[in-house]
């Protein structure tokens, strides 16, 4: 016997859709609770994604990592709650740490959905991506003198030999622009040994390692 579940609802700030979800279950955070315990980092987070896309209609693979961070964060809202203790070792000291984490104060960060870099030799046009650590899957094209690349149409190693053929400076400066697209990113401050640390948070992995700290 199961109890119905209340089915919420979000719009995904990137996609401009709304997305309904229902909250995780007891059963539910066992599991994501039991493959933290593998001492493999990612196994409770691909864990999660998995749980993840049985709660909700839309396809996660589809996401960019702005609204996969927004989706993850509503889930932990309505499924365990907006203000949680957390503790972790100061990765300088190995001092445990105990912070109070509001899941309000999470926001968005970033000015665009979509930036026009422009060097000597290239017209490079960027958008959200499905992973901010990834250069290659914020590229929509790059135009040269000669020909404009369309980054749909390349294989996924074709878009990495891409980057990877890029002069260092262009490289930099396509990661410039990606601060100014819509993401999100979280600073946590602490103190130890008399001294002020901060521990930024901007991947989808990092905020799963904050907001379910099982």
């Amino acid at each position: 016997m199961k109890i119905e579940l209340p089915v919420y609802k979000t719009k995904l700030p990137v996609k401009n859709i709304t997305a309904e979800f229902i909250p995780l279950v007891v059963k539910q955070e066992k599991i994501i609770a039991a493959a933290k315990q593998t001492g493999i980092p990612s196994d409770g987070y691909n864990t999660l994604l998995k749980i993840l896309q049985s709660n909700t209609e839309v396809n996660i693979d589809d996401l960019t990592e702005t609204d996969l961070i927004h989706l993850i964060l509503e889930l932990r809202k309505k499924s365990i709650g907006e203000k949680f203790k957390t503790a972790f070792n100061c990765p300088q000291t190995g001092q445990l740490v105990n912070l109070d984490v509001d899941c309000s104060d999470i926001v968005i960060v970033g000015n665009s959905n979509a930036e026009k870099i422009v060097t000597d030799d290239f017209i490079i046009n960027i958008e959200i991506p499905s992973s901010f650590s990834n250069i290659a899957s914020t590229i929509k094209s790059i135009e040269t003198i000669n020909e404009k690349i369309e980054f749909k149409n390349l294989t996924e190693e074709q878009k990495i030999e891409m980057v990877d053929s890029l002069p260092i400076k262009t490289r930099d400066e396509i990661e410039k622009g990606m601060n100014c697209l819509f993401h999100y990113e979280h600073v946590l401050v602490y103190e130890t040994a008399g001294t002020e640390r901060k521990i930024k948070l901007s991947s989808a992995e990092d905020f799963f390692t904050l907001l379910f700290a099982m």
